[in-house]
């Protein structure tokens, strides 16, 4: 976030800005962008952005950069030991490095300290639309755009 704004012109732009959460938008778009990489990157922009209002009219499915391959292997690096589970500490540190800035506190097998790969994916996908995940790959979501 930035400075507090000083003049109130500055303070309802700020305002505006964090209620419509531009700035999550943003960092969730090119993020997007860096991981496809396509050749027209306006083009995926304006992809992007409608494929973001679909999800909204509730037509649509919600961009992502990770599929269950990948939240599987990020399980697989931190389940080192292939127990086939990984403590709660693992799984809050994986799921805020995935960019999933809420989720499930109390996910099935906290009490145990032992939250297994079905449920790490299952709490990964349930993540509230702030997030950048679901399990459906962004390849689908977004097309390479010529």
């Amino acid at each position: 976030m930035s400075a507090p704004a000083t003049n109130p012109k500055s303070q309802m732009a700020e305002a505006y800005v964090q209620k419509h959460r531009v700035p999550e938008l943003f960092e969730n778009m090119t993020a997007a962008l860096i991981h496809s990489q396509p050749e027209n990157a306006k083009k995926f922009m304006i992809k992007y952005l409608e494929t973001l209002k679909e999800y909204r009219d509730e037509k649509g499915n919600y961009p992502a950069m990770f599929t269950d391959a990948n939240m599987t292997a990020v399980f697989g690096m931190l389940d080192v030991t292939n127990k086939g589970y990984i403590s709660m500490e693992q799984y809050r540190s994986a799921l805020k490095t995935l960019g999933v800035k809420k989720y499930n506190a109390r996910p099935d097998g906290c009490e145990k300290d032992q939250i297994s790969l079905p449920t790490f994916i299952t709490e990964a996908e349930e993540a509230p639309i702030t997030s950048i995940m679901t399990s459906q790959p962004f390849s689908k979501a977004f097309p390479e755009i010529e």
